[in-house]
């Protein structure tokens, strides 16, 4: 990918961040669900757990960096939008270890990428804010020396990993949301928010775009609209309920000995 069409990806995929009318990604895991999305969505973006299991690897940064940057090479060769890359913690514990992984990802084609607080030495936990800020202003750095408007969704996981009370890790999300906005971060990313009015109060808390991860109980998309969100990311259920739909058909199958509508072929 040439440097300008690199760079026109990115200051698009930032304009899709809207007030209203949240950018809802239904995250792909390899080139074929990249390029199906592609044909309907203005951006596509990876989910780390998805892109881990279709690889054989557990999530966690357990997927080599050297296969998800292939990955990210033949994913941005094959669709025609702005690709996002969840990088998890950045492949490393140190700012520099992150910006050198980033900097590969941005090679490879991507515009955007997911950094997240609660992986630390291959285990899941909470990171001293300051650290995780560190990460982003690294990232930064080696994106605009790359020349690319590098978006940076830094996900925080006081939800996720139960920091205390649904009141308590509201607070500790805007608190890092805070450090992380002044450390040059983009979008702030919330996995395990789901009660509207705290999301309503998440979002008036922080001056950054606001991602919520659908699992069960978060709300319809018009309402995450209404209430300011603005981004909507699907993670990993599209790839759970594709795995879902070939376990089905494969049982049938074997049980039948039959194809099947889902099997024939031009169906």
């Amino acid at each position: 990918m040439d440097a300008t069409t690199q760079q026109h990806y990115a200051e698009a995929f930032h304009l899709l961040h809207k007030r209203g009318d949240p950018l809802v990604l239904f995250n792909a895991w390899d080139v074929a669900t990249a390029k199906a999305i592609a044909k309907t969505s203005p951006a596509v973006a990876t989910s780390s757990g998805a892109v881990a299991a279709a690889l054989g690897y557990a999530d966690g940064e357990n997927a080599p960096l050297d296969i998800v940057e292939s990955l990210v090479s033949r994913m941005t060769a094959s669709v025609l939008v702005p690709v996002s890359i969840d990088l998890e913690a950045g492949y490393g514990d140190t700012p520099g270890a992150a910006a050198h992984s980033a900097a590969r990802i941005l090679k490879a084609g991507a515009i955007g990428i997911n950094i997240e607080d609660g992986l630390v030495g291959g285990k899941r936990q909470l990171v001293a804010p300051e650290q995780h800020a560190a990460k982003i202003r690294a990232m930064r750095d080696a994106a605009q020396k790359l020349g690319v408007h590098l978006f940076i969704n830094a996900r925080t996981d006081p939800f996720l990993l139960k920091f205390g009370s649904p009141e308590q890790c509201l607070n500790e999300a805007a608190r890092r949301a805070k450090v992380y906005a002044d450390a040059g971060a983009d979008g702030i990313f919330v996995p395990g928010l789901t009660e509207l009015a705290l999301i309503e109060r998440f979002v008036q808390l922080t001056p950054l775009p606001v991602n919520i991860m659908v699992t069960q109980g978060v709300p319809e998309i018009g309402e995450l609209a209404r209430a300011g969100v603005r981004r909507v990311s699907l993670g990993p259920w599209p790839m759970m309920a594709a795995m879902r739909v070939i376990g089905q058909a494969a049982a049938a199958l074997a049980t039948s000995k039959q194809y099947g509508a889902f099997l024939q072929p031009n169906s």
